[in-house]
């Protein structure tokens, strides 16, 4: 739950009154609160309480920086755990948390597991920064989560609240404070215990509140604010410098809240916000410096890496340049040892910032670019890329001879790479290639392969096969077990291109084992796309979903955040299940995955196709809404993605001409290119445009074009399209061609294809009605495509086909079928379930739940209740146990493993 509303709303007390009845009830309540100052302080926000258990990470080993981030996502998630008893997590004032925090609470919300545990945070609703407002609006998108967001009183509200405070209050004085405090609680309060005359916002009634405090006890005020927790006597006395008297001020004035077993607080967070801020730049210097020496003093030979952060948050603002520097690289460091990696890579970032060429006297210290290097990589891990770039390319200067400029300018070309600057990172890639010595192969083949993968989505198929080979070369030498997995997997890529399915799946699967083994998401990610892309050339539908939903899975435990090839993940697994028929299946996984909340998701356009199929127009234009952000000329494959759906758009709304432009433009663009032989779905589009539209030229043209797509596992369908539309443009439609391809879809497992080619040879065949047979030969076609298109849900296309029928007087229901039976009651069962379903089908038999098949078969519940259900209705039983029966009867019973 999230809490959200301005300074003074209220949420503190509400969520405190909340936890406070739970006293005695036996629920475990750990409590947290951030700060102004909390920002660079790992896990700042969860208390000691709940981070103890990250000290025993000092001896653990893991695969990766990954694998570690995820056992401390892991570790303390389990601190919360507690089968036996209720457990509440309250982190205050979440917009000003460190990222560490930020992570595991955004974990904790989308892996709530079925336990009784409630994560309680409270938001202020005022200006932050625009990633942390990012991070609120994906957490606000998680499935169960609930925000509540505070509003402020009406004046019937507050006359109840001041009522309560003050019973004789008069209506006249009630009106003036609500007129003064627009409903704001906390300013109703202060005002009605106050003098009315006062300013009416909030800040500035705090500030008249501290002037009459003496200069050292608003010190004593303004320090409450300056570290992520409550202070304790000793730190309040440091503050002001041994002076007694001023803390006593300071609490006596009620501005500081002294509790004997919390700590020393301000009464409001506002309250140390304004004190803090009146304070001269001296004021500060001295005020943080004589926290820097008391806190530094307090450290013992093991502490916490947010402890050391504490120390050197003070000395950087404090401007003490010495000694910034040297508690930086300590803060770092063992926020690194912690996992904390944004804040790792921020104090590695402010220790390059401040590092001059004398640190060099200290064999310790590492080189000004090693520390800029490592603050990208670490931050880059975080998922913070632009910050990381932008660190980078303040600190790469044009010296080669710098120490460190080899590894800055790889770390920086990845960057740039992934932030779509193609032309800057293969100039960092070249500058770093003439840097690296001839026998440097680990080097050279980390080069090689950053080079094939700059290439990859850029149609350079040639180039990418040539780095990725040199990089296999080079790393195999250097025993890089990494970039071997990653050019292998690349490898696989350019190989699926140039057809050579086989090896292709060999690399692919090769390279999907290493990025295991290494617990690599950055790696697994993109193996895992290109491994459903050969499954999908394979026409392997089963195979494409349980990549996508098990690599999606293993991403979920490595990451905290949601890695944007989850997006074609996810794309390609809809794709396939809308070209397999399986629709309710692909519609079913409509859910945020893979939809940021800056804009659309790769699968919409798929999702689309479906929504048009079956008639909602409307849905479909929702969908695509955005779209035009992957439909940019440097990206041919996702043009035609695009291209794909909104030409089909274009016909639904008899706008055939513009949805001809729309395959021409795409087509113009992949031609000759790798992408060319990908487009057949694409090509069988332009073609119903084109005569749609009368254009002879354009058909000509978009033949000539994509030429090549005709090709493939599915080239005899394709070429039996080309045909039977060019008879169409012609004006003698031949029922021959559309035959063959109803056929050749059939046989593909194609069947919205097969029902739309079975549409155009019965129209055929009526235009032929006076040879012997066209008729009867029409309305089993007919039959046949109504039938199908009434399994798929194709409501356009089922309407044709009885416009047909019925200008024809063809009545569908008394036709007989024998040319074309369809498999139905009289078919073997067994054959009758894909693969996946057999699976599934065994662990209904063994008696597990939705969620437990689900668990076994990487698959979200909802998706294996999918499963039954369709498993229910083609072996025509109405129960779970009576498809059990079937499954012994099949000898289906055995448990599978699971798969990708």
């Amino acid at each position: 739950m999230v809490v959200r509303g301005e300074a003074g709303i209220g949420k503190t007390l509400l969520v405190r009154r909340v936890l406070d009845e739970q006293a005695g009830s036996g629920v475990r309540i750990f409590r947290g609160a951030c700060a102004p100052m909390s920002s660079a302080t790992a896990y700042s926000g969860l208390g000691a309480t709940v981070t103890a258990a990250l000290s025993q990470s000092a001896n653990s080993q893991f695969p990766s920086a990954a694998a570690a981030r995820a056992w401390s996502m892991q570790t303390l998630a389990g601190v919360l755990d507690d089968g036996k008893r209720s457990t509440v997590l309250l982190v205050e004032d979440v917009h000003w948390a460190d990222w560490s925090t930020l992570d595991l609470l955004a974990h904790l919300t989308r892996n709530l597991p079925e336990r009784r545990l409630l994560v309680l945070l409270t938001w202020r609703d005022e200006t932050v920064e625009p990633d942390r407002l990012t991070w609120l609006g994906e957490v606000l998108r998680t499935p169960g989560l609930v925000d509540l967001p505070l509003r402020r009183l009406t004046e019937q509200e507050t006359l109840r609240q001041l009522r309560a405070l003050q019973p004789n209050c008069t209506a006249e004085t009630i009106a003036t404070v609500y007129g003064r405090s627009a409903g704001n609680p906390y300013l109703n309060v202060e005002l009605i215990r106050g003098d009315l005359t006062v300013p009416a916002s909030l800040r500035q009634l705090l500030l008249a509140r501290l002037q009459a405090l003496s200069p050292t006890a608003r010190a004593v005020v303004a320090a409450t604010g300056s570290l992520a927790r409550a202070l304790d006597d000793d730190d309040l006395l440091a503050a002001a410098d041994s002076a007694a008297d001023a803390v006593r001020e300071a609490c006596e004035s009620g501005l500081v809240i002294r509790d004997s077993e919390v700590g020393c607080a301000a009464r409001h967070p506002v309250i140390a916000e304004v004190a803090y801020d009146q304070l001269l730049s001296s004021e500060r210097r001295d005020l943080h410096a004589r926290l820097a020496k008391h806190l530094s003093e307090r450290i013992g030979g093991d502490t916490t890496a947010s402890v050391i952060a504490e120390v050197a948050e003070q000395y950087r603002r404090a401007n003490d340049r010495d000694a910034a520097f040297s508690w930086a690289l300590m803060a770092a460091r063992a926020a690194e040892k912690e996992y904390a990696f944004a804040e790792a890579g921020h104090w590695f970032s402010v220790a390059s910032s401040l590092w001059r060429p004398s640190d060099l006297a200290d064999d310790r210290v590492p080189p000004r670019l090693v520390l800029a290097e490592r603050a990208a990589s670490l931050l880059s891990g975080a998922g913070r890329h632009v910050e990381a770039l932008a660190l980078l390319d303040a600190a790469v200067t044009d010296r080669d001879t710098e120490v460190g400029t080899l590894a800055a300018l790889l770390m920086r070309g990845t960057l740039r790479g992934l932030t779509d600057d193609l032309a800057g990172a293969m100039a960092d890639l070249q500058r770093a290639r003439r840097l690296v010595s001839a026998g440097d192969d680990r080097t050279l083949g980390q080069v090689y392969i950053s080079h094939a993968m700059m290439l990859r989505g850029y149609a350079h198929t040639a180039e990418t096969a040539e780095a990725a080979q040199a990089a296999l070369e080079h790393a195999t030498k250097a025993g890089d077990t990494r970039t071997i997995g990653q050019a292998r997997s690349m490898l696989g890529a350019v190989a699926a291109i140039e057809g050579r399915l086989d090896k292709a799946f060999e690399e692919a699967v090769a390279g999907l084992k290493i990025a295991r083994d290494l617990a690599e998401p950055e790696d697994l990610a993109m193996a895992a796309m290109h491994l459903t892309f050969v499954h999908g050339l394979r026409n392997d539908t089963d195979q494409v979903v349980a990549v996508a939903d098990t690599i999606q899975s293993e991403l979920r435990h490595l990451m905290v955040n949601e890695h944007w090839v989850e997006g074609i993940l996810e794309s390609n697994a809809v794709y396939n299940l809308y070209l397999a028929g399986r629709w309710d299946e692909a519609l079913d996984r409509d859910d945020n995955k893979g939809r940021l909340p800056s804009g659309p998701a790769f699968k919409d356009s798929q999702l689309a196709l479906i929504h048009l199929a079956r008639g909602n127009l409307q849905k479909a234009v929702e969908l695509m809404h955005g779209q035009e952000v992957f439909a940019v000329d440097d990206q041919p494959q996702d043009k035609s993605d695009y291209a794909e759906t909104m030409a089909l758009v274009r016909l639904v709304q008899h706008r055939p001409r513009e949805a001809l432009a729309l395959v021409l433009d795409s087509a113009e663009l992949s031609h000759d290119t790798e992408d060319e032989p990908m487009a057949g779905s694409l090509l069988c589009i332009g073609l119903e445009a084109a005569v749609a539209a009368q254009s002879a030229d354009g058909f000509d043209r978009l033949v000539a074009l994509y030429r090549r797509a005709v090709s493939g596992f599915a080239a005899g369908a394709l070429a039996a399209v080309v045909d039977g539309e060019r008879s169409r443009i012609r004006g003698t439609p031949d029922p021959a061609a559309w035959l063959t391809a109803a056929q050749e879809w059939a046989s593909l497992g194609r069947p919205y294809w097969e029902a739309q080619a079975r549409l155009r040879a019965a129209e055929a065949l009526l235009a032929q009605r006076r040879q012997t047979g066209a008729r009867g030969r029409a309305t089993a076609e007919l039959e046949t495509a109504r039938q199908i298109a009434d399994q798929l849900g194709a409501e356009p296309l089922l309407s044709r086909i009885q416009a047909l029928a019925k200008i024809a007087r063809v009545h569908l229901d008394d036709s007989a079928t024998e040319h074309h039976e369809r498999r139905g009651a009289t078919a073997d069962p067994q054959s009758l379930l894909t693969e996946r379903e057999r699976q599934v089908l065994a662990l209904v038999a063994a008696g597990r739940t939705n969620r437990e098949i689900g668990a076994t078969l990487y698959m979200s519940p909802k998706t294996a209740s999918v499963h039954v259900t369709h498993i229910l209705e083609k072996l025509g039983v109405q129960s779970r146990v009576q498809a059990a029966a079937e499954a012994v009867r099949l000898d289906l019973t055995d448990h599978p493993e699971s798969s990708t």
